[in-house]
């Protein structure tokens, strides 16, 4: 179950919210907070159900939820730095371990076994969805008790704050601070119709992102991936440039349902998504495109290893170090590492001449800046280096300049048009994205903050929800599910 389905938006969500309000006036605050902890691990654990035994996850992210509480209680509690930086350092190690073990451990003893011509067994180890986000989210918060920078608060509110079913599998990551107070304010236990309608409609527009935009766009991706040796030179674009799209409506999709989802409960999670591919430099990029990740890494990496405070030398290997641990989050291959560092050699450069490049037109820096995303994309989507470099080659240095590979794209996502309708299909949407993405003036964050009850708006809900919903047969799992 994920938002993008039936069982969600027509069982699970309206349950909830039934229940959640309805209790409101009957039931104390701890109850209804109680209440929502349930309801999201049954969420959680719903995602998973293929049996019992995927039940064990429940039981995991809860453990992780104590022994990070009892870490943190810990700390604030003990007087003696000392001793408080190794109960830390213990928490600090739990949370590596764990989320090592599930996501990184075949990742090792592959590369070990390559290195070193050796023999370890290779378990299948189902990667529980948002280890990624939640782990991050917690040393994050040990860090700000160690710093005396926030307090504990009681185990319910910090519970909440970890599985709260919006943020729970794919973020944003949530600090204590954005959210607590929200939490603790009795206002918010009750429905509120303002908050709703404008939750309703960030979340319908984030579903017609995913559901129609994202998932269409897949079918292309996903067949050209499979067979990246038929594809030619315009195919190798349209399938980067595809992804492209396909990821950022994907993320921006679910980023939009997690905001109007906790808005609907009146609680603002932060922005996380904002036309990241208006940027003009991937300094900008990385302000725009999984915001709450940026601010995470500095917290994690950048500040401790000295930020900014100790020299170009030392700034520029910060910034490494902060990239490399992106490209690492973000999965357990070699592509994705690749695609961190080379995120992070072009921060560097900006880095380093950023006066000189403040000079270039707005506008040629954007096509650069995009260029740049829409190629490392290719590392990113790519299950091997192999691949990456056969799309990338086709793109860059084509053997010849051809439609090869048009038929094969026709054929395997069900377009029975001639190879040139196919190419126009293809450039359409394309086109028509691109419109969108780059010269409309205000995104869904921006009508969100304007949104006002309207009958225009409640049309526009009611169109962009009926789309949605006849997409849901064939809408797919977030991308981000996968980190």
């Amino acid at each position: 179950m994920i938002f993008s389905t039936y069982s969600f938006v027509f069982i699970y969500l309206p349950l909830v919210l039934l229940l959640y309000f309805g209790m409101a006036r009957y039931v104390s605050r701890r109850f209804q907070q109680i209440f929502l902890i349930v309801a999201s691990l049954i969420f959680y654990g719903a995602i998973f159900f293929q049996g019992f035994e995927h039940l064990w996850y429940i039981a995991l992210i809860m453990s992780s939820v104590i022994v990070n509480y009892s870490v943190a209680t810990g700390v604030q509690n003990i007087a003696r730095p000392p001793t408080r930086k190794i109960l830390f350092t213990i928490g600090v190690i739990f949370n590596v371990v764990l989320l090592g073990y599930y996501k990184y451990s075949n990742f090792f003893l592959e590369n070990i076994n390559y290195a070193f011509d050796t023999q370890f067994v290779i378990k299948h180890i189902m990667l529980p969805i948002g280890i990624s986000f939640f782990t991050f989210q917690q040393i994050a918060f040990l860090i700000s008790v160690l710093k005396r920078e926030e307090k504990v608060p009681n185990f319910w509110d910090y519970t909440l704050f970890i599985v709260f079913f919006p943020q729970l599998v794919a973020g944003p990551i949530v600090f204590l601070k954005d959210v607590l107070h929200q939490y603790l304010d009795e206002k918010n236990r009750f429905f509120n119709a303002k908050n709703f309608s404008a939750g309703l409609f960030i979340f319908v527009i984030g579903l017609f992102k995913k559901a129609v935009i994202a998932d269409t766009l897949d079918n292309f991706v996903f067949y050209s991936y499979l067979s990246p040796e038929k594809l030619g030179f315009a195919t190798s674009w349209l399938t980067a440039l595809s992804y492209s799209f396909q990821i950022y409506f994907d993320f921006s999709g679910y980023s939009d349902m997690a905001i109007g989802l906790a808005k609907m409960m009146n609680i603002n999670l932060p922005v996380n998504f904002y036309s990241p591919y208006k940027s003009v430099s991937i300094t900008e990029f990385w302000k725009r495109w999984h915001i709450t990740l940026g601010r995470s890494l500095a917290v994690l990496i950048y500040y401790p290893l000295g930020g900014n405070r100790k020299g170009l030398a030392r700034t520029c290997f910060n910034l490494f170090a902060v990239f490399f641990v992106s490209g690492i989050w973000h999965g357990a291959a070699w592509t994705f590492i690749v695609w961190g560092i080379a995120h992070g050699v072009v921060r560097i450069f900006e880095r380093l001449f950023m006066k000189h490049l403040e000079k270039i037109p707005n506008l040629i820096r954007i096509f650069f800046t995009f260029m740049f995303v829409n190629a490392a994309w290719v590392l990113f989507r790519s299950p091997t280096f192999d691949i990456a470099l056969t799309v990338l080659k086709n793109m860059f240095a084509p053997e010849s300049f051809n439609f090869s590979g048009i038929a094969h794209m026709a054929y395997n996502t069900s377009i029975t048009y001639p190879d040139s309708m196919a190419v126009i299909y293809v450039l359409a949407i394309l086109s028509i994205l691109t419109t969108l993405v780059f010269l409309y003036p205000k995104n869904s964050i921006d009508k969100y903050n304007e949104f006002k009850p309207t009958v225009k708006n409640a049309m526009v809900i009611a169109l962009l929800f009926t789309v949605s919903v006849i997409h849901f047969s064939r809408v797919g799992a977030f991308i981000y599910f996968n980190f």
